[in-house]
């Protein structure tokens, strides 16, 4: 297959950019599980099977619309600006709010609760967002330089088969044990010293 029928294959409707989107987001998790921790035969089917479909079902229809219908209204009556404008836009309105659909997505579709959400928000969208921003500006400023309109969704899939590995370690990585119990347990021990001080 040469390379013009593999894009027309991947990218020509929203039921293969969704496809192309969903295998490349398991691929990433796959990356992460195997070659960064190592899981072997623990290996997390289902949250692999978690990423590709947000991949699938959430991310690519929500980046299709935005790409193909939402920037392309951009008219500033020069090319530069046009990029300038669009990448300003993808990455203040629109990269802060795919990490929070991510983080929001990914955690009710592993089981969590609202409080979860909303921890899960707190420990991981600001770094999230911030590392982002390093890889993306300049990722989309080519994006929307030189790429096609109808395939500027297959760039970013491309891309982010190793964005996909850092968002899936993100997502995988476990909240750090409550300070509560901890501070009961100290007030508890506390209060056991007083009490023998005062016997």
């Amino acid at each position: 297959m040469s390379f013009a029928r593999f894009l027309a294959a991947t990218s020509a409707t929203l039921p293969r950019q969704c496809a192309t989107a969903g295998v490349l987001f398991a691929t990433g998790d796959v990356i992460a599980q195997q070659a960064v921790e190592r899981k072997g035969k623990q290996h997390d089917i289902y949250r692999t099977l978690r990423l590709g479909a947000y991949g699938g079902l959430i991310f690519a229809p929500i980046a299709s619309t935005w790409f193909g219908k939402v920037l392309e209204r951009v008219n500033t009556g020069s090319k530069a600006g046009n990029v300038v404008t669009k990448v300003a836009l993808d990455q203040s309105v629109a990269a802060p709010v795919f990490t929070a659909v991510f983080f929001s997505a990914t955690t009710i579709m592993a089981g969590g609760s609202q409080g979860d959400v909303k921890q899960k928000l707190n420990e991981s969208w600001w770094t999230t967002l911030k590392t982002g921003w390093m890889l993306w500006t300049p990722v989309q400023v080519i994006n929307m330089a030189f790429v096609p309109v109808q395939q500027r969704l297959l760039f970013v899939n491309v891309v982010n088969l190793g964005w996909n590995t850092f968002l899936s370690l993100m997502s995988g990585s476990k909240a750090q044990a409550p300070l509560e119990p901890i501070r009961d347990e100290v007030e508890y021990e506390l209060r056991e010293v007083k009490a023998h001080k005062l016997a």
